[in-house]
């Protein structure tokens, strides 16, 4: 089993993957830290999950290429989510040992991945569920979704 040790989120940090979207004062116009969406491939589809907690184990990414996915938590909860770089080749393995990140995600920020950045998770441990805002297509999961096994024997947790 690969440990991941999920780092401190940061802009910097998290930049090669997608923004991170804080908490800003309303009545202002368009900031550097205001998410950059890419959703004219389709209709826009923005809901609530209401997802169950989860092992924070790895044994694949999903990739979206027509689509940036924003994600965050409603609840006053930290999660943790595991990266690839979106330039990963959708025909090889993700080696675990030198091509995933991993993150703990606070409440009061959402990510916007990038599109065609590898993720697996919105994950997380305690509670039992949590519910998550989420941006992306309407059929994102039915015709743009792409996952990618770990290489063989390398299925990975992320540690705390």
């Amino acid at each position: 089993m690969i440990q991941l040790t999920a780092a401190t989120l940061t802009s910097e940090a998290f930049g090669p993957y997608g923004q991170v979207i804080w908490p800003e004062d309303d009545g202002c116009d368009w900031r550097l830290g205001d998410a950059e969406l890419d959703l004219n491939q389709g209709l826009p589809r923005f809901y609530l999950m209401q997802l169950a907690a989860k092992e924070l184990r790895v044994r694949e990414l999903a990739a979206h290429r027509q689509v940036t996915q924003c994600l965050g938590v409603m609840d006053p909860y930290p999660w943790q989510i595991a990266v690839a770089p979106a330039s990963h080749s959708a025909e090889h393995p993700i080696d675990a040992t030198t091509e995933i990140q991993a993150f703990t995600v606070p409440p009061r920020c959402i990510l916007k991945l990038h599109r065609g950045t590898w993720h697996a998770g919105p994950l997380f441990q305690s509670p039992s569920e949590l519910v998550f805002c989420n941006l992306e297509l309407r059929n994102t999961n039915s015709t743009d979704r792409s996952t990618l096994p770990l290489l063989p024997g390398q299925e990975a947790e992320i540690s705390l």
